[in-house]
């Protein structure tokens, strides 16, 4: 996976990769947040850096140059880059950070602590495949109330996907966000089928199942209002839980009354309800950019990040609290991967010597400064509320932009990660800093 992603970020036509699995004592690897993404940034992204300093050039200019342009198209899954979505993600990031004032102030540092910054940019798609596997179904009931339940497929995994999936049946439907009630696949036996929660793709897809679903139902509903208000489908709609005359914009009745009526009338009883199944044939780019600050204590082998900012275009935002929570825990992952998170194995047995949480250091809030998330909202066409990917992204550019501003503090390229005291200690030893 990572070896089909790097000559996207950097468009380049002369590509050849191999790509071999190999047969170890250790366990079998799986796929975890970002999936071959976070490691191939680390790499191309510290290579980058590394090609920037080697011509002379600045490495955001490096990368403004040679980072793929607007309008370019993947032949392989046909996604296109629609907007200057790198350049207003990293105007963003080095506006909010100060890349400019700071690039200046920390060159030729001497002593046993200095500071650095360094940028690393990153590339996700949702999918791996010219023509994607996804479906997903939707069923809609309305209540005598005029509520309405949603029955999906996809999966509530702590994301926050109940939330966006409710917001976006309310606004296709025309009614109050909170007379949406989720029921999402932990309940199977009443669900209709979803192909699940992966490769950051569920708002995308279930937005499609809801849009199509919503509309079906909606039809049905100004169709059954046309016997309360005698006026015709086309002249309604439905605004703020209301049925609205769209002439002149006045209420004619509440979508409660409208469900208790049709629920109960003794000429014309109805239950509104409506399923669909989409076929996703598309996906789409998420892009984004990362700016970290560091201090580097070199005596002691030590790196303390100060500042961070993570930027995404991961389209219209949906739930803007929620995005910027999930930056934030994704932020919170990636650090780990830069700076402390390492799985030790028993080089006879295979066997993990630090599998908890004691032993293995995941990055907590006294390794944090404070977290910014940042967003460019790009909306996306392809998609059906024009949404992108976020659950994966926030992990991908993190620890290069980390590794990066070491070098900008120490001169040390580190091609190692996690940047831990041991391996600080080699790299530093190598280059006479200690």
């Amino acid at each position: 996976k990572g070896a089909n992603c790097f000559h996207q970020l950097y468009p380049c036509e002369n590509v050849e990769v191999d790509a071999y699995t190999v047969f170890t004592n250790k366990a079998v690897a799986g796929a975890m947040r970002g999936y071959g993404i976070p490691q191939a940034m680390w790499a191309v992204e510290s290579h980058t850096d590394e090609v920037a300093k080697a011509i002379g050039m600045d490495p955001v200019e490096f990368r403004r140059k040679n980072l793929m342009p607007k309008g370019y198209i993947d032949p392989f899954s046909k996604n296109e880059l629609y907007d200057d979505t790198f350049n207003q993600c990293l105007d963003k990031a080095i506006e909010s950070i100060g890349w400019n004032e700071k690039v200046k102030k920390y060159q030729n540092q001497t002593g046993p602590i200095r500071k650095g910054i360094g940028v690393a940019v990153f590339w996700y798609n949702t999918a791996v495949w010219p023509i994607s596997l996804e479906s997903s179904s939707c069923r809609m009931v309305m209540n005598q109330d005029g509520s309405i339940q949603v029955q999906l497929g996809e999966t509530e995994i702590g994301q926050g996907a109940d939330t966006a999936f409710a917001a976006m049946a309310a606004d296709v439907l025309g009614i109050k966000m909170d007379e949406v009630h989720i029921i999402s696949c932990q309940d199977t036996d009443i669900t209709p089928f979803g192909t699940g929660a992966y490769a950051s793709r569920q708002t995308y897809t279930a937005g499609f199942s809801i849009r199509q679903t919503g509309l079906a139902l909606k039809e049905r509903i100004l169709k059954y209002a046309y016997e309360l208000t005698r006026m015709p489908a086309y002249k309604l709609d439905i605004v703020n839980s209301n049925i609205v005359r769209v002439s002149d914009g006045r209420v004619l009745m509440s979508l409660k009354e409208l469900a208790t009526e049709a629920l109960y009338s003794l000429t014309h009883s109805e239950h509104f309800h409506a399923e669909t199944t989409a076929q996703i044939k598309s996906n789409a780019y998420s892009f984004g950019c990362t700016i970290a600050e560091v201090e580097v204590d070199i005596p002691a082998c030590k790196v303390q990040l100060i500042d961070i900012v993570n930027v995404h275009d991961c389209g219209r935002l949906i739930n803007p609290a929620l995005a910027e929570a999930q930056v934030h825990g994704g932020m919170s992952m990636a650090i780990g991967y830069g700076l402390s998170e390492q799985l030790i194995f028993d080089e006879k047995t295979g066997r993990p010597l630090n599998n908890n949480l004691l032993d293995y250091k995941i990055s907590t809030f006294m390794d944090h400064p404070r977290l910014k998330g940042l967003f460019v909202e790009n909306e996306e066409p392809t998609s059906a509320f024009g949404t992108k990917s976020l659950g994966e992204p926030p992990t991908c550019s993190v620890a290069p932009a980390i590794r990066n501003a070491v070098y900008q503090a120490t001169g040390v390229f580190i091609n190692e990660a996690p940047m831990t005291p041991h391996i600080l200690f080699k790299y530093f030893k190598e280059k006479g800093l200690i």
